[in-house]
């Protein structure tokens, strides 16, 4: 019934029937989440910059009942105007999607914002294929290994059960003996206090979010990727606004992009000190053997992806590593 009162409100505002619309925006993460703070600012400034003409209400907690894999799909459709999603997520749909989540690719935030830079262009360009527009990008803070058990060898990860949070994190560890298992944010906490997974690759944020330290003893930072979530709005939407609301939305996704990449390197150091307070251990110094093991299993993702993404997979990595 959601649905059908969203296509129906959805409907209205691009029939340009009501004076002040109304978009109804998905946000899978709670409302605490970093993430979900910058898109409830974003929402706040467009309707600030447009004087009330346009109001984005945020539905946080993934509460509208959409997936992160169809998200891309509703927007396109205009059964949602507008969402936030983690790229990965529908790479099913764009193959270069999955680039934002390759394991290994950028190993800080200086490298990871050069990455979105290259790459940006080829992003917007499938989001056109797919009647949706790019508003701005942000990365999670960097993903790492949680476990009941430090890992000190590639032995260790077998046996593994791994909460993964797409196609590539699960080939990855996969790739080192472990079993990547996909598992709703929602049903985490649940799947690791009854042993369905006894792992999980994801940021310090979301260890927060999770309160791993009750369910897990170590988190390995690995720097695994840098995910970006993308905020998109459906492009015939956005065009049918006055050229005033257009600039007003995106003079406010330039100015929280800016804001919440700095807020991304707050929270992941935020984050691991709570993760530390709360008597987890934080473990940065890797093994050779298993950063070695880590970095193979990383290229053959790498030559994966540029198997599927095509031309345009190799002008990104041609830019990014200068070759």
């Amino acid at each position: 019934m959601k649905r059908i009162a969203l296509l129906a409100s959805v409907l209205v505002v691009g029939l340009g029937l009501a004076s002040a619309q109304r978009w109804d925006m998905h946000v899978a993460w709670p409302p605490a989440n970093f993430h979900t703070k910058g898109v409830v600012k974003f929402a706040d400034l467009v309707e600030q910059k447009t004087g009330g003409k346009l109001k984005i209400v945020v539905h946080a907690g993934g509460s509208l009942g959409f997936k992160g894999a169809e998200i891309l799909r509703v927007v396109r459709d205009g059964t949602l105007p507008i969402a936030e999603v983690l790229m990965g997520n529908v790479q099913g749909d764009e193959p270069v999607f999955g680039l934002t989540s390759l394991p290994l690719l950028a190993k800080n935030y200086d490298e990871a914002w050069r990455l979105y830079q290259i790459a940006k262009p080829y992003y917007e360009k499938a989001l056109a294929r797919n009647n949706a527009r790019l508003l701005y990008a942000v990365p999670w803070p960097p993903s790492g290994i949680y476990t009941k058990k430090p890992l000190k060898s590639v032995a260790d990860f077998k046996g593994l059960k791994v909460r993964t949070y797409d196609a590539n994190s699960a080939a990855f560890v996969s790739q080192l003996g472990a079993e990547g298992i996909a598992i709703p944010f929602s049903e985490l906490y649940t799947a690791l206090s009854t042993g369905l997974v006894n792992a999980v690759l994801t940021s310090t944020a979301t260890g927060v979010d999770a309160k791993l330290w009750e369910v897990t003893n170590y988190f390995h930072r690995i720097n695994y990727a840098f995910p970006l979530n993308m905020v998109i709005v459906n492009a015939r939407m956005f065009d049918a606004l006055p050229q005033d609301e257009q600039a007003a939305i995106l003079e406010a996704a330039k100015a929280i992009e800016a804001m919440q990449w700095k807020n991304s390197k707050r929270a992941d150091l935020a984050s691991e000190l709570e993760l530390k307070n709360r008597g987890m251990k934080v473990i940065s110094d890797i093994p050779a053997e298993i950063a070695d093991a880590m970095q193979a299993a990383a290229k053959k993702l790498w030559d994966r992806w540029l198997g599927v993404a095509g031309e345009d997979g190799k002008a990104i990595f041609k830019d990014y590593f200068g070759q």
